[in-house]
């Protein structure tokens, strides 16, 4: 029976940890699977990384509609030059014209295309930058011939259809060529970031494939000698082992805090039953409500403990105390994690091995929440303490 159970276990383990691939077809047989039937897929905030990448900026932030000032500005130099014979003719009153009418162009289509964002991202790219160039036709048009009017109103000018005609057709000719141009520059951004950011979580993915087999063999023989000391204890093992497996196998995103508390619990409890009293776990965490709303990229509060039981607890012969503080303020989440340094193991903290999980968990949290997400260290003379801090997401 045991010998059953160890083979059956190495199988499922070589086949869980051998690479991405394996991943990838799990997921896709639950997608596919008559309980979950979806033709969408998963994707880490998938609303959050459309948006991010759609090749119409959000005009609403300030940045965006000052990028677009700068450029119809300069749009708006660069015709005055070439329309003018010689400088002579480059007058103040013919520049404050031109930079006039391309910024009330252009920022009467921020605020259009601001209006309608939502509803382009839903519609083909073909199909939105078509009705991106009628919009800007349409802007040109009625400008052109309201600025047109006015001039005939104030005397400016005399009324002339046909010269009026000719102006609306050469300033539409010269909007949709400008249009074009930027319009082109967008969907190339759009796409480029697209790729980017598609190669980024594939990598991440991976990352998270990997994030803690190095403790799986030590978990292994554990289980073996308690299968037949202990069966209780030895089912209980499995079972965490399998919530452990089960979340490196699931697609990059965002559980519940109390979810990623809870797998932490049950990796330490793997964990104890190898190392003994030696681990010493201290929690300061907020209530189980809290938790429940708070949310957290899906393992990273283990890799870092599992940092602090290899580093700060494996290397000693003593009892040694892990702290793990959790902090919720208004807009921010705060997570940090404490454990000893022994001597004469004081680089041991500065491995290789720690130094890369801690810059996978970074990678992830960037990916996640971009600079606003901040992972530090700080050796002391007998501590290591790992500050994770990332902006406050809403379970809804």
């Amino acid at each position: 029976m045991c010998q059953k159970l160890w083979c059956y276990l190495k199988q499922e383990n070589c086949q869980v940890w051998s690479s991405s691939v394996r991943k990838h077809k799990i997921n896709a047989s639950i997608a596919n699977s008559p309980k979950k039937q979806t033709n969408k897929p998963v994707v880490p905030n998938a609303s959050v990384e459309i948006d991010h990448a759609f090749f119409i900026p959000r005009f609403s932030e300030g940045r965006a509609l000052v990028r677009l000032i700068v450029l119809a500005s300069l749009l708006a130099l660069f015709f005055a030059l070439s329309t003018s014979s010689s400088f002579e003719m480059l007058t103040w009153e013919r520049l404050f014209v031109f930079t006039f009418f391309m910024n009330w162009v252009a920022v009467s289509f921020a605020i259009v295309a601001e209006f309608l964002r939502q509803r382009l991202m839903r519609w083909s790219r073909i199909r939105a930058v078509f009705v991106c160039y009628t919009i800007i036709a349409v802007i040109v048009v009625v400008y052109t011939i309201l600025v047109n009017t006015i001039e005939v109103l104030t005397h400016l000018k005399p009324w002339d259809s046909l010269a009026l005609q000719e102006q609306v057709i050469h300033h539409l000719v010269l909007a949709m060529i400008i249009s074009g141009v930027v319009l082109h520059y967008l969907y190339m951004r759009e796409q480029l970031l697209i790729r980017e950011r598609a190669e980024l979580f594939a990598r991440l993915d991976t990352l998270q494939a990997r994030i803690h087999p190095h403790f799986l063999f030590n978990s292994m023989n554990t289980l073996l000698s308690l299968i037949e000391t202990d069966s209780h204890q030895a089912g209980a093992v499995v079972e965490d082992l399998s919530a452990l497996f089960r979340a490196s196998l699931q697609s990059s995103g965002e559980v519940t805090l109390a979810d990623e508390v809870m797998l932490c619990r049950r990796y330490l409890a793997i964990e104890s039953l190898r190392l003994g009293e030696r681990l010493q776990v201290e929690w300061h965490i907020p209530d189980e409500s809290i938790l429940k709303v708070l949310k957290i990229p899906s393992l990273t509060l283990q890799p870092l403990l599992e940092n602090a039981v290899v580093h700060g607890v494996e290397v000693s012969a003593n009892k040694s105390l892990i702290t793990v503080l959790i902090e919720w303020a208004a807009d921010e989440i705060k997570i940090v994690v404490t454990n000893p340094i022994h001597m004469g193991n004081a680089n041991h903290s500065g491995r290789s091995g720690n130094q890369m999980a801690l810059s996978n968990i970074h990678e992830r949290l960037q990916a996640q929440y971009g600079t606003t997400a901040r992972l530090t260290t700080h050796r002391a003379r007998e501590f290591f303490t790992a500050y994770l801090c990332y902006p406050f997401t809403r379970n809804v």
